[in-house]
């Protein structure tokens, strides 16, 4: 009697211990899924704005080779040790070359355009300073460089018209007393002299000796 009774409450103390057990199985279970799908649901949300900003930046044309790759699954450990590998088998009395070719680029375009008048010359094209002054004379009303540079780029569009080469072009011309200048508020236009005027100041700068 003792030995069966002795049975019976270990069976019931080890179905009570397997219930609890399965009880906090259960309750663990259910939070680890619950979490489980949020992260699911967070990572889903970074990969939808990942691929959305990829594209934006794809638009405007600000893709750039260096960038982040998409696969993520790369340690960046892996990565650190590999470009420390790399730059250490780099020579190291090898120093990287200048880019020249912005420095080329903006000398030749100094070149050209001081070239730019003498071309223009031989070819029977008129000058930018000969457009100038005729847009000047059809008008009688003082113009802004700005309206001068949009007239000429309308009537010019095969040439690259800009309004700070018109606007010392102006300042030239007032210089030479082809042009004449005023000043309203802060505002400034450009008109043409008169024949006679810019005449007599061409005379009287070449009667004058250097």
């Amino acid at each position: 009697m003792d030995t069966s009774a002795s049975n019976t409450n270990l069976k019931s103390q080890y179905a009570a211990q397997i219930t609890a057990d399965l009880e906090r199985n259960s309750a663990e279970h259910e939070r680890l899924s619950s979490e489980i799908t949020a992260l699911q649901q967070q990572l889903s949300a970074l990969e939808n704005n990942r691929t959305l900003l990829l594209s934006m930046r794809h638009t405007l044309g600000d893709e750039a080779p260096g960038d982040v790759s998409e696969n993520t699954d790369i340690s960046s450990s892996e990565n650190g040790s590999s470009a420390v590998r790399t730059s250490a088998s780099l020579p190291a009395g090898r120093k990287p070359k200048k880019n020249t070719s912005t420095t080329t680029g903006k000398r030749k375009e100094a070149e050209s355009a001081r070239n730019h008048p003498q071309r223009a010359r031989k070819t029977g094209v008129p000058t930018l300073r000969a457009l100038i002054r005729d847009d000047l004379a059809q008008h009688g009303e003082p113009r802004s460089a700005i309206e001068v540079t949009a007239a000429l780029a309308q009537a010019f569009p095969d040439r690259e018209i800009k309004a700070t080469v018109v606007r010392s072009t102006l300042e030239s011309l007032v210089a030479k007393g082809q042009a004449h200048r005023t000043k309203q508020q802060r505002s400034v236009f450009y008109s043409a002299t008169a024949p006679k005027t810019a005449a007599g100041t061409v005379e009287l700068s070449e009667a004058i000796p250097s």
